[in-house]
């Protein structure tokens, strides 16, 4: 079942270019002409998708270097289900949360 999703998804993608204007206007870079982290994060993630990991750490090296962690976050909220029905996502400890808001912080305003 995984298989045929991430087939399907593949598919889907592959017509889809990063460079496309298939992805939503930024307002950011509408109205201030400057890329923010969010239009990077966006085209980096294209890139994965279409396996230009090279180009996906230019557009936003921390969107690609926490990705991985995200993804066991989310694999991990899933399979920790509680009882029939019931979902609850990972805690995680308030120290880490400030730090990574403080290292997107401090790349959001070293990438302008």
């Amino acid at each position: 079942m995984l298989g045929c999703a991430l087939l399907a998804l593949r598919g889907a993608v592959s017509w889809i270019s990063y460079a496309s204007r298939f992805y939503p206007l930024c307002p950011f870079h509408e109205y201030l002409g400057v890329l923010c982290p969010g239009c990077g994060a966006t085209r980096a993630l294209a890139a994965l998708l279409h396996g230009r990991v090279a180009d996906a750490l230019r557009f936003n090296a921390l969107f690609v270097l926490l990705l991985p962690f995200a993804l066991f976050f989310a694999i991990r909220s899933y399979v920790r289900v509680l009882g029939p029905g019931e979902f609850r996502w990972p805690q995680p400890p308030a120290p880490a949360v400030y730090a990574t808001l403080a290292v997107a912080a401090a790349f959001t305003l070293h990438a302008m």
